[in-house]
């Protein structure tokens, strides 16, 4: 099998557990799915007007906990995703029922003539359980500004681990919160090339915890089970039979890349469809940040396989201005690197890689 073919095999794997349509596609697409219906190569993905899909926090832990079910954790996740969105309807209809019976026992107290100070403790009733006074965010922001945590604790770890060997315990232990450490982590056998690139995109995931939780108090790193019998059950769910020897993303470049593409494109939909949602100028601005980002490493990571697509998957048998610095180039001196370690750039971005 080709590479090309093994990443449209994970593609319609994610679409079929997100049950929402196509939004995901392969290297390579029926012309009828191509750019303008005119070509077959399809480094990056997107719809019809070639703008990126949109996925739901449900839609997104379908996929990344491998049962096609936002209720039943699995997967990379095993004890489930953190925050108030991964329950989100639950959440609603607990917060609408409790403000509904708080408000019938208020007017069954309360005489008929409403007094102003009535009318006030109802509004900061409602108003309280819908923004937070310290970030002066709507409810419904924090919590889609929150979620992404799951999928950027994820890449962070996997990232740090399969570049250097070590993850946020020990790099940066403080946006891991006490969190449980991932299962299964470890050095892969990259060359420098790739190493050179996944170390960048690693201390950027650190930049984007940062900046998530700058903005929203966010929640403790969740147990993540990154081991190579994880990432195996995902290729032989994608592939339709056990894969032997098991699938091993550490072994080497090829394979890790292969891993990479299971993951970040799932986030970078996340922050497409949670964009229109949000209220608050701030994040949206974040969102936008985070989006840019994370759509160059998707690319990256796209773009290295479409150089192989054609390559078959060992041992497999299956193929394949002037204001202020806002752009970079793509080596740079290491205090503009991400986290001020890198001096490879290649993906421009600020002191928080946004």
């Amino acid at each position: 099998m080709t590479v090309g073919k093994f990443t449209q095999k994970i593609s319609q794997l994610r679409n079929k557990l997100g049950k929402s349509g196509l939004k995901d596609e392969g290297l390579k697409v029926p012309i009828k799915l191509g750019a303008e219906k005119k070509i077959q190569g399809n480094v990056l993905a997107g719809d019809e007007d070639s703008l990126a899909y949109g996925r739901t926090p449900q839609e997104i832990l379908r996929i990344v906990y491998g049962t096609g079910d936002e209720h039943a954790p699995g997967g990379f996740y095993p004890k489930g995703g953190n925050g108030n969105a991964t329950n989100t309807h639950k959440t609603r209809t607990i917060i609408l029922s409790s403000k509904m019976k708080t408000l019938n026992l208020f007017f069954r107290s309360s005489p008929s003539s409403t007094t102003t100070a009535t009318v006030v403790a109802i509004i900061f009733l409602f108003i309280s359980t819908s923004v937070n006074s310290t970030a002066d965010l709507p409810k419904a922001d924090m919590d889609l500004l929150e979620f992404p945590l799951n999928l950027e604790y994820f890449e962070a770890e996997y990232f740090l681990f399969g570049s250097l060997g070590k993850g946020l315990d020990i790099i940066e232990p403080g946006l891991a919160a006490k969190g449980p450490p991932p299962i299964g982590a470890k050095q892969a056998n990259l060359s420098l090339l790739i190493k050179d690139v996944i170390t960048q995109f690693a201390y950027q995931e650190i930049g984007h915890l940062r900046a998530i939780k700058k903005l929203v108090q966010g929640f403790p790193r969740p147990l993540l089970n990154l081991s190579a019998k994880s990432f195996g059950t995902v290729m032989d769910a994608a592939v339709g039979n056990p894969l032997s020897p098991p699938f091993d993303p550490y072994a080497n470049d090829l394979n890790y890349l292969i891993s990479c593409y299971v993951i970040p494109y799932v986030g970078l939909t996340g922050y497409v469809g949670a964009n229109p949602k949000l209220e608050s100028p701030a994040s949206r601005k974040l969102v936008a940040g985070l989006l840019g980002v994370e759509s160059g490493q998707d690319a990256v990571i796209r773009s290295l396989l479409y150089e192989r697509a054609t390559e078959k998957v060992v041992p497999y048998d299956i193929t394949l201005g002037n204001d202020g610095l806002k752009d970079e180039g793509l080596k740079v001196p290491i205090e503009l690197g991400a986290e001020k370690k890198t001096q490879g750039n290649v993906l421009a971005g600020d002191e928080d890689s946004v």
